[in-house]
């Protein structure tokens, strides 16, 4: 597939692994198989109302950085764990071997950016390596 460099974030399709399909959606917007990227990955990732992901963490090297867009929330991270509030505007740094879990506690979807400094290797991140089991490849447009 040739990369594309620029295009609506909400024209590429949204993946949510089985059984997340009502809780969240995540829609991989910068890594090799979408743009040519060797290192970096971006995420839009939507979190569903009273939705939640579960705690875990990433293995070195891959910190990963949130910017939240809309919604509202709650971070949890670290062990012990600190309990963060998550708006429009906030910025969160999650150091790789981090635990980590986010929850939207608003009436509204909470969607944020993340991004990771490195392209993911199995195990790595779930949501990805499911996405790449299910789908063949980690990016794809919504057919129109």
């Amino acid at each position: 597939m040739e990369p594309r460099y620029v295009f609506k974030a909400m024209d590429v399709e949204g993946f949510s692994p089985k059984g997340a399909e009502g809780a969240y959606v995540s829609r991989l917007l910068v890594d090799r198989e979408s743009v040519g990227s060797e290192r970096l990955t971006v995420n839009l990732f939507t979190l569903r109302a009273g939705g939640h992901t579960e705690l875990g963490s990433h293995p070195s090297p891959f910190d990963e950085f949130y910017y939240v867009l809309s919604g509202t929330g709650r971070l949890q991270l670290g062990s012990p764990a600190g309990v963060f509030a998550l708006e429009p505007g906030t910025v969160a740094f999650i150091p790789k071997g981090t635990d980590h879990a986010v929850e939207c506690d608003g009436g509204t979807d909470l969607e944020l950016i993340t991004v990771m400094p490195e392209q993911p290797v199995p195990g790595a991140n779930p949501i990805y390596d499911e996405r790449l089991r299910e789908w063949g490849t980690s990016f794809r447009m919504r057919k129109t």
